[in-house]
């Protein structure tokens, strides 16, 4: 299950903790978001995260309508999964790319092994780099708060259409790259 938990927190570019204790019952399977409660949040706040046709996917993929699970991404015994399993999934899969090519997977700006909150970095680094979307759906995504308390006062709009279209294009881009 940690490669699928993986793939879905580069997919949702949402933090490991955040899709650790995501729950099935947080997925609005017919208007394709995810909802995350506040307790769950950092800066203690719903998030609505927008599921590309890649992450509806995914959990389509593994859903299992026999076995009524709590979390989507169980470890073994049915807990939480925790921040060493994506570790050691990403350290073997390091270690096996070493043995196919030498190279690995060296995160250039860090010169160290890539790591799950890595990707949230590279979606930001691509959103600015390749998108015309707007800083702010951009760190929405993150859900990072803005810096200016009088600016956020004022967009409280969720940019969630803006958001669908972006989280579309990342998942496009994403499996461009990869597949």
């Amino acid at each position: 299950i940690s490669p699928k938990a993986l793939e879905f927190t580069i997919l949702t570019a949402c933090r490991s903790g955040e899709v650790f204790g995501a729950k099935w019952q947080e997925i609005d399977f017919k208007n394709k978001v995810w909802i995350i409660p506040k307790e769950r949040m950092k800066a203690e706040k719903e998030h609505r995260v927008p599921l590309s046709r890649g992450a509806i996917n995914l959990l389509e993929s593994i859903r299992d309508f026999s076995q009524p699970q709590d979390f989507i991404f169980p470890a073994p015994r049915g807990s939480m999964l925790s921040d060493m399993s994506l570790t050691t999934l990403i350290k073997r899969m390091h270690e096996q790319k070493i043995k196919e090519n030498s190279l690995g997977y060296i995160d250039p700006k860090q010169n160290r092994i890539i790591t799950t909150h890595g990707f949230r970095s590279t979606f930001r680094d691509w959103s600015a780099d390749k998108t015309d979307y707007p800083r702010e759906v951009c760190e929405h995504v993150l859900a990072h708060k803005l810096p200016d308390e009088v600016e956020a006062a004022y967009l409280r709009g969720a940019y969630l259409e803006k958001r669908k279209s972006l989280m579309a294009d990342w998942a496009k881009f994403c499996s461009t790259q990869f597949y």
